[in-house]
């Protein structure tokens, strides 16, 4: 391509990394400064609107007097606003369907539901009639979610019928708890087909994950197949997607699907694990262009997010055996003794990593627990 001028909508950094590296220039949009961006084209701090009408003007306004010929979404909140951009500026265009359904939950569900894909049962909460239905239908404790968050923000689990006062402002879906283990996998599409996929086993969700999953051939599978029923359903053509699965005993359930990079440091562990950089690859998928896959696994991955709860810390015990362990590939530490702690509203939030590779699953399991047992973060709680 002879010109190529990128718009992000929701920047990362590592994202935003891959375009410098190839003097792709680009223009930005981010609903907060959460990081010093000097080398846009272009930039705005804004919201990220909810209506079409204010997302086109925003567009038009900020962006329209210079052509760019890709948007990128780099969040779960800028799915939506990335496919309205794309026909605004004339960029590559991808269905706006598409994006409603990766970004509201009701929508996922109802639509995926009409194609069979297992789940657990759901209902809009502006829909129950009283509690006591919501109760009866889905049981106890149910679970409320917003219908356009991720990370696990906003969610509650919710026991008891006069614990739920019902709100009819349409921003939540209920849904029949499930107590079942967790994966996601991640795909790599371009031209409509997956090029590539990865398995993630969440050995503590929202605090550790296997990257790859090391799961038995037999319930790789059906998380694969389960994973391309969805991705066709939806007629995703280009882009990475993370797909969540519960493991449950009669078989799997579709959680949701995000139209985007995971979190939880997932990109960093498949950088690791298969020895490519995923951020260049998702680049690629989104500039339809060709990229070489690894087809093996180059080491057992798993990822520590830290976060030991709300209160201010006393003490960090064992990072010299971190830094310093042949295994650590990464380790971030966010708090030092005194730091004040907020409580976790969703899995973005943490105080630190760890990543560590290895050669094999079983001492990747090990390690964890080596690493669990000589590191710490001591909080004072009261």
């Amino acid at each position: 391509m002879d010109y190529t001028h990128v718009l992000v909508i929701g920047p990362r950094i590592a994202l935003l990394d891959v375009l410098r590296s190839r003097n792709i220039p680009f223009s930005v949009w981010r609903d907060k400064a959460a990081f010093s961006i000097e080398d846009a084209q272009s930039i705005i701090t804004e919201p990220l609107w909810n209506t079409t009408a204010r997302l086109k003007q925003t567009i038009n306004s900020a962006f329209g007097s210079k052509k760019h010929t890709h948007v990128i979404a780099g969040t779960d909140a800028a799915v939506y606003p990335a496919a309205i951009a794309r026909r605004v500026l004339g960029a590559r265009l991808s269905q706006v369907s598409t994006a409603l359904r990766c970004r509201d939950k009701l929508a996922m569900k109802e639509y995926l539901s009409d194609y069979g894909i297992p789940m657990t049962d759901f209902m809009a909460e502006a829909s129950a009639g009283t509690a006591a239905e919501a109760f009866a239908r889905l049981g106890s404790p149910l679970v409320r979610k917003q219908r356009k968050s991720s990370g696990g923000r906003g969610l509650q689990i919710i026991e008891q019928g006069q614990e739920l006062v019902l709100r009819k402002d349409g921003r939540n879906i209920l849904e029949r708890y499930i107590s079942a283990p967790e994966a996601s996998i991640e795909s790599f599409i371009s031209g409509g087909i997956i090029r590539f996929v990865n398995t993630t086993r969440y050995l503590e969700k929202g605090h550790v994950n296997f990257v790859p999953s090391a799961f038995d051939d037999d319930l790789l599978k059906l998380i694969k197949d389960l994973n391309q029923r969805v991705i066709e359903a939806l007629k995703i053509s280009w882009g990475i997607t993370h797909l969540e699965v519960y493991l449950a005993e009669n078989g799997l359930l579709f959680g949701e699907i995000a139209l985007r990079p995971p979190g939880g440091y997932i990109m960093n562990a498949m950088q690791h694990a298969y020895g490519f950089n995923p951020w260049q690859a998702f680049v690629a998928m989104e500039l339809d262009e060709p990229f070489d896959f690894p087809d093996t696994v180059a080491a057992y991955s798993c990822v520590e997010v830290f976060h030991p709860g709300e209160g201010r810390v006393t003490s960090v015990q064992g990072e010299d055996i971190v830094r310093k362990h042949p295994a650590t590939r990464e380790f971030r530490l966010k708090v030092k003794p005194g730091d004040s702690i907020s409580q976790r509203l969703s899995a973005g939030q943490d105080t630190g990593y760890l990543l560590h590779s290895c050669e094999s699953a079983d001492m990747r399991l090990e390690l964890n627990r080596y690493f669990q047992t000589h590191f710490s973060i001591q909080v004072d709680r009261e």
